[in-house]
């Protein structure tokens, strides 16, 4: 078990206050109603009257706190995973099943959580609040000729009492369907709450992500001088403010084996800072031997003028994404990457260097080369087949004339995420399309049909689960005695190259 920090002070003040308002309203209403003796009518009233105003001044606070905190986004409604979250409540609790969905700090409520929420904020409190006010100052309503029967407003402020009494003892039973029966209380007292290893990394992950995001400045530079690298530092920046309440080294060495390579080099094309992924894709094991080196070290003579021309570029105030660089590994092997930069700032607004994210393209270049090759020798390339069918990269397909797969390989079906060929084979080109995503792959494929080849082009695509992944596609005809009778090509897993670049674009830099 680890321990996650999840509520903010606020939170927990706001959440406990409002407990403790809503019981003590209830106590003296009922007095009021004449359900028992307590303090005496009067006293009763004044209570209550008392305790209303402070509920509306702590409601109009948490309200303010919502909205500059970005916090209301917790209340958006969703009903993905509802059904299953009802599942979980009416039976799943009583044979341990997993619970259906997973708490971070950014994502506190299930499905089921947030519609009764948003339903409790603007439904039950106003119609409490609203008919309260009524309440306590009928008499000066009445003296308006405004209302003449105090009856309904008594009667829709008692309902609206119940419902949220009902919500409150309901809430009270929810909350021991934790790890322990009182766990949920104690993480609303201290912030922390107690969760499986699976779920803190799951949570670690996501706080993650929206660190990288809203850290819009940790990609463009700006102030980034004396940081250790974006990752690096939005990691700790993390454990620091959220508070992952463990060492966790095998969490960062997760995030570090990611598909991005980061690195920033100063105004003279020294390198500052690299991460893990990028001295694996160069294939160095000493980050030592790096910092210092030149950005020109370890390429081509081509190579080292063209990432000069583009570190100028940088250096000058533009932005680039998605250019092609070759480079040369430790080992001497060649490999390939695209470059996404932007330049980064000192305090006073100077460029002081360029940092970004390289992702590595080794295999979808040597699958160009090999279609190019094929092509040109004619109708069939042994050594093209041999690479598609093999490769653990790029995925191949073959669609016949009426636009029905014929063939995929092992690579394609996993980027898919289906289970077997199978399941696509004989499957008509559309599966797991969008109209509009159709309708563009769709005047490709007609281009491809008379003749012509597309050599690059990204798509996305809605994968056996639901989830939507990004590939660069190369499409080109298939002959049999010199007639079409089909399409085939590769696809390259692009998601995370896509994902980096829309993260450049939300810093306004592109």
């Amino acid at each position: 078990m680890k321990r996650v920090l999840i509520y903010k002070r606020y939170e927990r003040f706001w959440h406990w206050t409002q407990a403790a308002l809503i019981l003590l309203l209830a106590l003296t209403g009922f007095e009021v109603h004449g359900v028992y003796h307590l303090f005496g009518y009067e006293q009763a009233v004044l209570f209550h009257r008392n305790l209303a105003w402070a509920f509306i001044i702590l409601i109009v606070f948490t309200q303010f706190w919502n909205l500059t905190t970005g916090e209301w986004r917790q209340y958006i409604p969703s009903t993905k995973m509802l059904k299953a979250q009802i599942e979980y409540y009416i039976t799943g609790i009583f044979r341990h099943a997993p619970h259906p969905t997973r708490k971070t700090v950014y994502n506190k409520f299930n499905p089921l959580q947030r519609l009764t929420y948003l339903g409790l904020r603007i439904l039950i409190i106003p119609v409490v609040v609203f008919s309260g006010l009524l309440y306590m100052y009928y008499v000066y309503i009445v003296n308006h000729g405004a209302i003449h029967d105090l009856g309904p407003i008594a009667y829709l402020h008692t309902a609206g009492a119940f419902l949220l009494l009902g919500f409150v003892i309901g809430h009270v039973y929810l909350t021991t369907t934790g790890h322990r029966p009182l766990s949920a209380i104690k993480a609303m007292i201290t912030g922390w709450e107690e969760m499986s290893d699976e779920d803190a990394e799951i949570a670690l992950e996501e706080n993650l992500k929206v660190a990288l995001i809203e850290s819009r400045k940790g990609i463009s530079g700006r102030g980034s001088i004396e940081k250790e690298g974006m990752f690096e530092h939005a990691f700790e920046d993390v454990v620091e403010k959220l508070g992952i309440d463990t060492e966790s080294t095998r969490l960062r060495e997760k995030l570090l084996k990611s598909n991005v390579g980061y690195f920033r080099i100063n105004k003279d094309g020294n390198y500052e800072e690299v991460n893990d992924v990028w001295l694996n894709l160069y294939k160095c094991v000493d980050k030592n031997s790096v910092i210092g080196s030149h950005v020109t070290k370890d390429r081509t003579p081509e190579g080292k003028e063209k990432i000069m021309k583009l570190v100028n570029r940088v250096l000058s105030g533009e932005t680039i994404t998605g250019e092609r660089v070759e480079r040369v590994c430790k080992d001497g092997s060649i490999g390939y990457h695209t470059v996404s930069a932007a330049p980064y700032y000192d305090k006073d607004g100077n460029i002081i260097g360029v940092e970004g994210f390289i992702m590595d393209i080794t295999a979808q270049v040597e699958a160009e080369k090999a279609l190019e090759k094929k092509i040109a020798s004619g109708d069939k390339n042994d050594d093209f087949y041999k690479m598609m069918k093999s490769s653990k990269e790029v995925g191949y397909y073959r669609i016949d004339k009426d636009g029905f797969y014929q063939d995929v390989n092992d690579t394609y079906v996993k980027l898919y995420k289906y289970d077997s060929k199978d399941e696509i084979i004989g499957k008509h080109y559309s599966l797991s399309r969008t109209k509009e995503d159709f309708e563009a792959l769709k005047k490709s494929f007609e281009r491809v049909l008379k003749g012509e080849t597309i050599p690059f082009g990204i798509t996305r695509r809605y994968c056996k689960d639901g989830s939507i992944g990004y590939h660069h596609i190369t499409m080109t005809p298939v002959y049999e005695n010199g007639k079409i009778v089909g399409v085939e090509g590769f696809i390259v897993d692009k998601t995370d190259k896509k994902l980096a670049e829309e993260e450049l674009k939300a810093s306004g830099q592109v």
